[in-house]
């Protein structure tokens, strides 16, 4: 073996592999490889096939006026290497639904109730996490000023390789006053509800289990929260690292929905409810052309066209924004004389903008 020159600077190593490459790999692709392969292995064929072909074609949709914009299909399963990226379509359009529905509070309280390692251990079924849940929405409900609520359940946390169940709640604050700070003894009780019902439902002695709160009437950090709890969690990368019985458990909860909306900002409240206080409750979701269901230029409301492969798309015609969004020119000058969606900056966006 030759001596190694100790002198001469080291490149990164992925850089360095990718210049010996024939090939450079796009590791999107690898992930998906992974996963998929897995898929098959195991018997998950119509998962496998829904990951491989997420995002080869895009729905054309179209204004009265001929204003034309094309996006992808993606398959919105966070182990798939695209739906499950920070930004990807999924992830806008849980985020802009939350932001509608939360950010014209003067507080924005968030509470999360941890589990301990035995109940994750014990992978509880769909109807053992949506009783989960609805304690977690009981418990805020007769403790904090809020009419209503987001519940979105994180299976794993920062770490790979093992479950992390905790349940994430989002809510306004009102009729406190301005103040978000809770008394120790609400949250004491808090506390002792949670490990009380937790402990029961599961045959546990614990003897507390941990609820951190926290509040902010900052827009900025609003925002920030929201899109934190609102993120993929159970990456493809994260889904490779658990053990098999962990994975066939995850792709069990199939139909299970964990983010879901209580109270006021139910699915079929929020809109009423938030028309009355005078706010617009889709303004979020318009301000993003992924998820905006009127044209930016004429504000006529799309309607579908067709469904077409990625690789029909006609340069001449389109401009790419991002990865996922395709839109005429008459769009993109609309666009560019005003600023991008909230949390999100499309390709075209530069820093000279």
């Amino acid at each position: 073996m030759p001596d190694l020159d100790t002198t001469t600077e080291v490149s990164d190593p992925y850089l360095d592999i990718q210049g010996k490459l024939e090939t450079p790999f796009d590791i999107n692709e690898l992930e998906k490889d992974h996963v998929s392969q897995w898929l098959v292995r195991n018997d998950y064929e119509g998962e496998s096939l829904r990951i491989n072909y997420c995002g080869a074609k895009v729905i054309s949709l179209k204004c009265l006026n001929g204003h034309q914009k094309l996006v992808r299909t993606t398959c919105h399963k966070e182990i798939c290497p695209r739906c499950g990226k920070k930004g990807s379509l999924a992830h806008r359009k849980r985020h802009m639904r939350a932001l509608d529905r939360l950010l014209w509070s003067p507080i924005l309280g968030y509470v999360i109730f941890t589990l301990p390692r035995h109940v994750s251990d014990l992978l509880p079924d769909k109807k053992q996490l949506s009783d989960i849940e609805k304690k977690a929405i009981k418990v805020v409900q007769e403790n904090f000023s809020s009419p209503g609520c987001m519940v979105r359940t994180h299976l794993m946390g920062e770490d790979s390789g093992h479950l992390h169940i905790h349940i994430n709640v989002l809510f306004p604050i009102t009729n406190t006053g301005g103040r978000g700070k809770v008394p120790k003894d609400v949250l004491s009780d808090v506390r002792q509800q949670w490990t009380q019902y937790i402990n029961q439902k599961f045959n546990l002695k614990e003897k507390v289990m941990n609820i951190f709160y926290k509040f902010t009437t900052e827009e900025m950090q609003m925002r920030h929260r929201i899109r934190y709890v609102t993120r993929p969690v159970v990456t493809a990368k994260k889904f490779m690292t658990l053990p098999d019985s962990e994975k066939k458990w995850y792709l069990s909860l199939k139909g299970w929905h964990n983010t879901r909306w209580y109270g006021k900002l139910a699915n079929c409240k929020y809109k009423e409810f938030l028309k009355e206080k005078g706010l617009d409750p889709t303004a979020r979701l318009e301000e993003d052309i992924a998820t905006a269901r009127k044209c930016p230029v004429c504000r006529e409301r799309y309607r579908f066209v067709e469904s077409i492969n990625v690789e029909e798309i006609n340069d001449n015609q389109f401009i790419r924004l991002d990865n996922n969004i395709w839109v005429d020119f008459e769009i993109f000058a609309a666009m560019k004389a005003q600023p991008p969606p909230s949390g999100f900056q499309p390709l075209w966006v530069t820093k000279d903008d």
